[in-house]
């Protein structure tokens, strides 16, 4: 453990970072992985400058030679990062320092600081979007298979959190899945836009490197695998403003989900219930508290704070603005840890998730079934027209007894036994026989998730 005292953020915290980090995710926000991506990053400049002779051969062996994460000096990159402000120049002088004269002639030929900070943001953001687009397609298949199985379990749909008509828990998760899959469509989207790197020299025109600017532009995303910039870009950060934004509507989904699962817990409903050790009371025994929902709840309201800071990105002026830039050390990598953390936890609350079916149908009482009077009024209303037969079951409900439920009550009344029968209210009055189109809405979800998952990125 890390000396007491000596991490104050919850995602590097020896106590809490386990809560709020995905460990695929950490990586790729690490100190090391930035640092590599930059050594990437003039690694791939000398090869390309090296293909098109602006600089010898031999200068790419040398520089390849040290640009290595074990000739790094951490503490002396750090204090000289304190004096500069950015650490790029601190890192070429290490290495120009390790490599000898062609080293010094030539690592960062035509580069300004802003080549690497954009286009290893670039990079990173490529494995973000990689791994939140693999969760998002994993917590698809289990709420793919969940309103599968879970198809013809019937219970209380509820709007204004008041019990309104019946329905399925398939088709209830068969409602989030359908948010997943426009997630995984809008990712899709946006992801060659947010892995446009920067290649233009001081001022984005790319004048240190000439006339063959271009061709060294192309040649070097190729060789990254990322999305060659077009034209003057140095001033725009949009396009991180919308991934960091993105992140924000999938914790909208997230947070939807945990509300349902923590109120549907409830003692009083007891619909379903998280299946993951842990959650107890330190004082009550009997508690087992909704952890899995707390963490997405309190990571979603992380990611909209972030969300709500991202156009701050974008307040720039002339060609590039460091102070704003800046802003994304801190919120890039902290969004797309919520977000991953947030989709690691709703995969386990999802795999682990208990169903109680008996309960579910037994909440119908809770209303006295009076929830299926949209049912027997469009029985009715089949006969007498929907004026006549909402107006008698609706007399019906209101002069009822404080005791019986809602076929009992309507078979007590004249009114509307001249227009049903006994058995048409009974028939009326069953949850599974008011369900519509239910397995149809769940199959067309489904469908739409394979194709979806089908049309996968090109990384």
């Amino acid at each position: 453990m890390d000396k007491l005292g000596s991490n104050i953020s919850v995602f590097d915290s020896a106590l809490y970072s386990p809560l709020f980090t995905q460990a695929e995710m950490k990586v790729v926000w690490s100190d090391e992985n930035l640092i590599q991506s930059w050594l990437t990053f003039e690694t791939s400049i000398a090869k390309v400058q090296a293909t098109l002779g602006l600089i010898p051969q031999q200068a790419v062996i040398a520089i390849e030679q040290v640009c290595s994460l074990q000739n790094i000096d951490w503490a002396r990159l750090s204090r000289d990062t304190q004096v500069v402000g950015m650490a790029i120049k601190p890192l070429i002088d290490q290495l120009s320092e390790q490599g000898g004269e062609t080293v010094k002639k030539y690592l960062h030929w035509g580069c300004t600081t802003q080549d690497l900070l954009d286009t290893s943001l670039a990079m990173r953001l490529k494995q973000t979007l990689i791994i939140v687009r693999t969760q998002l397609v994993a917590l698809g298949e289990q709420l793919r298979d969940m309103a599968f199985v879970h198809k013809r379990t019937v219970m209380v749909a509820r709007t204004n959190a008041m019990d309104a008509l019946p329905t399925t828990w398939g088709l209830h998760v068969s409602g989030y899945l359908q948010e997943i899959s426009r997630h995984i469509i809008r990712l899709d989207d946006m992801y060659p836009r947010v892995i446009k790197g920067m290649y233009g020299g001081a001022v984005g025109n790319l004048s240190s490197i000439g006339t063959v600017g271009l061709e060294v532009r192309k040649q070097l995303f190729l060789e990254l695998g990322l999305t060659e910039p077009k034209g003057l870009g140095n001033a725009s950060l949009d396009s991180i403003a919308e991934v960091i934004q993105f992140f924000a509507l999938i914790h909208g989904t997230l947070a939807r989900m945990a509300n349902d699962i923590e109120t549907m817990g409830r003692a009083s409903i007891a619909e379903v219930r998280e299946g993951e050790a842990g959650g107890g009371s330190s004082t009550m025994p009997h508690k087992a508290n909704p952890r899995a929902a707390n963490m997405i709840q309190t990571l979603s309201r992380m990611g909209w704070m972030y969300a709500s800071a991202a156009p701050n990105l974008m307040d720039q002026h002339d060609v590039r603005s460091a102070s704003m830039r800046v802003l994304n050390w801190s919120i890039v990598p902290e969004a797309s840890l919520a977000v991953s953390t947030a989709l690691e936890r709703a995969e386990r609350l999802f795999a682990n998730l208990i169903v109680d079916k008996k309960q579910m149908v037994s909440n119908f009482a809770a209303s006295r079934y009076f929830i299926m009077s949209e049912a027997v009024m469009m029985a009715a209303a089949s006969k007498v027209g929907r004026g006549e037969s909402y107006n008698k079951i609706k007399s019906a409900i209101a002069h009822a007894p404080k005791e019986g439920d809602l076929a009992s009550i309507l078979k007590q009344d004249p009114n509307v036994m001249t227009i049903l029968t006994s058995a048409e209210i009974d028939l009326a009055c069953d949850p599974t026989r008011y369900l519509g189109c239910n397995d149809e809405l769940i199959s067309e979800t489904l469908d739409e998730f394979a194709a979806v998952v089908m049309s996968d990125i090109k990384q």
